[in-house]
C-alpha cells in the first residue's frame, strides 16, 4: 500500500468517526430537550453505566420487562423510554467497552438526572478496572444526582459479598458526600434486588411518599404450574371488568411457575393490558398477582414474599385460601369490596 493510499484511508476512517459522533449529539440533544409526554408524567433521564458485559442491557430488559430478548455487547448507546408509576424515564444504555467510554460517557452523565452503575459481582479480575472508570466518570455528574451502585449477577456462586464490594470500591466516600447514594446487590438475569433498587431511585428522584399497592388478583400455583388457590378483589362491576386479564393472569402465572421452577428464589414483572403481573417464586410456591402500573413493585414483591412464607408453613391451601390470608394480613392493599 502507498503512502496516499494509507493517508486516503486514515481521512476516511476519521470523517466517518466525527459523523459518527456528530449522530451520536444529535441523539443526545433529541432525547434531552423531548417534552413532557401528552399523558402528564413527570420525565426524568437515567445514566446506565459499567465495564462491558457487567449486566446493563439485561437491567434495562428486565425493567423493559423483556426478558426473552438475547442480549448482546453494547455498541455505543442504546436509548429507551421506560413507564414506571406514573413517571416517565430515559435509560441510557452506554457501551462499556474504553472507546466508548472515551467518547461518550461524559456527555450523558454531564446532562442525567440519575446515574446507575453495573458492577459484575462474580469476575473480580475487573475490579480494578471498574473502580478505577466509576471514580473518574462519577465526577462529571450533577451534585445532586443519586447515585445507584448495583453489584450484579448475585445468582453466581462466586459473587462477592455486598461487603467486600464496598470496601473494595471504597464507597464508604459516600458517606462524607450530600450526594444521595446506595449500593444493592441485585440479578438482571433473576429480577432478585431489581426493583427493590429501582425503586430507591425512584424515590429519590421524585419524592413519592406512596407506598401502598392496589391488588386486583392473584393466583398461588406450585412449581409445577398447578393452580392451588385464586383470588379476585374489588366490586363486582370491576371484577366482571378484569374477567378477561384474570384468565390471562392464570396462564402466566403457569407459565412462571414452570420456567422458574428450578430456581430457590426468582422475581419477574410483566404488562398485562392496562396492569402489571408481579411474580415471585420462593421455595414450592409461585405467587403472581395484579397490580396498577403507578403501583411500586417492591411493595407488592415484599407481601408476595410474606403470603409464600405463610404457605410454606401451613401447607394445607384450600380454594379460598389465598382470598383469606390477603385480607387477614393485608387489608389495605387489595382492592376495595372484595366477593
Amino acid at each position: 500500500m502507498s503512502f496516499y493510499e494509507f493517508r486516503r484511508r486514515i481521512l476516511e476512517e476519521k470523517k466517518r468517526q466525527q459523523k459518527q459522533q456528530s449522530k451520536i449529539g444529535e441523539k443526545i440533544s433529541a432525547s434531552f430537550s423531548q417534552p413532557e409526554l401528552e399523558t402528564g408524567r413527570t420525565k426524568y433521564s437515567v445514566a446506565l453505566l459499567g465495564l462491558e458485559r457487567a449486566g446493563k442491557t439485561s437491567l434495562v430488559k428486565k425493567l423493559l420487562k423483556q426478558d426473552d430478548i438475547v442480549t448482546r455487547p453494547t455498541y455505543g448507546v442504546n436509548i429507551e423510554s421506560y413507564h414506571y408509576r406514573d413517571l416517565n424515564f430515559t435509560c441510557f444504555d452506554l457501551g462499556g467497552h474504553a472507546p466508548f467510554r472515551l467518547s461518550l460517557w461524559k456527555k450523558f452523565i454531564e446532562r442525567a438526572d440519575g446515574i446507575l452503575y453495573l458492577v459484575d459481582s462474580a469476575d473480580n479480575s475487573k475490579f480494578e478496572e471498574s473502580k478505577q472508570t466509576f471514580w473518574h466518570y462519577i465526577n462529571f455528574a450533577k451534585p445532586n444526582s443519586p447515585v445507584l451502585f448495583l453489584a450484579n449477577k448475585s445468582d453466581l456462586p462466586n459473587s462477592k459479598e455486598l461487603a467486600e464490594i464496598n470496601e473494595y470500591f471504597e464507597l464508604d466516600k459516600f458517606l462524607r458526600n450530600l450526594r444521595p447514594f446506595n449500593v444493592k446487590k441485585i440479578s438482571a438475569k433473576t429480577g432478585q434486588g431489581v426493583y427493590e433498587a429501582w425503586d430507591w431511585m425512584v424515590e429519590i428522584l421524585c419524592g413519592a411518599q406512596q407506598w401502598k399497592v392496589k391488588i386486583a388478583a392473584a393466583v398461588l400455583t406450585d412449581v409445577s404450574g398447578n393452580i392451588l388457590s385464586e383470588a379476585m378483589f374489588g366490586r363486582p362491576d370491576e371484577q366482571a371488568h378484569l374477567a378477561s386479564d384474570f384468565r390471562k393472569l392464570k396462564e402466566l402465572a403457569k407459565l412462571f411457575a414452570i420456567e422458574a421452577k428450578d430456581s430457590i428464589q426468582s422475581v419477574k414483572l410483566e404488562s398485562l393490558f392496562k396492569k402489571h403481573v408481579s411474580h415471585v417464586k420462593r421455595g414450592a410456591y409461585a405467587l403472581s398477582v395484579m397490580i396498577d402500573p403507578i403501583d411500586p413493585v417492591t411493595r407488592a414483591q415484599q407481601i408476595q414474599l410474606r403470603i409464600l412464607e405463610y404457605f410454606s408453613r401451613n401447607a394445607n391451601i384450600t380454594q379460598d385460601s389465598l382470598e383469606d390470608v390477603f385480607i387477614s394480613k393485608f387489608p389495605l392493599e387489595v382492592e376495595k369490596g372484595i366477593r
